[in-house]
């Protein structure tokens, strides 16, 4: 069996050594991008839902 050349085995551990810092840079972007700062909420898609729901408890109990 060969040894490596010491030269190539510090060539190879550098581009390994990139390649994770790449990644880990990347995952790190990917995560602060996907956090959202709030919440978007539609009143009136809330409303209309509400509403929905009155009418199908109203039409349940016939107490229209």
């Amino acid at each position: 069996m060969e040894s490596i050349d010491p030269k190539v085995m510090a060539a190879i551990s550098a581009a390994i050594g990139a390649y994770l810092e790449e990644e880990s840079m990347a995952a790190m972007a990917a995560q602060a991008a996907a956090v959202a700062p709030f919440a978007t909420i539609n009143l009136w898609a809330i409303s209309g839902r509400q509403d929905a729901m009155l009418q199908r408890r109203m039409w349940q109990t016939r107490s229209y």
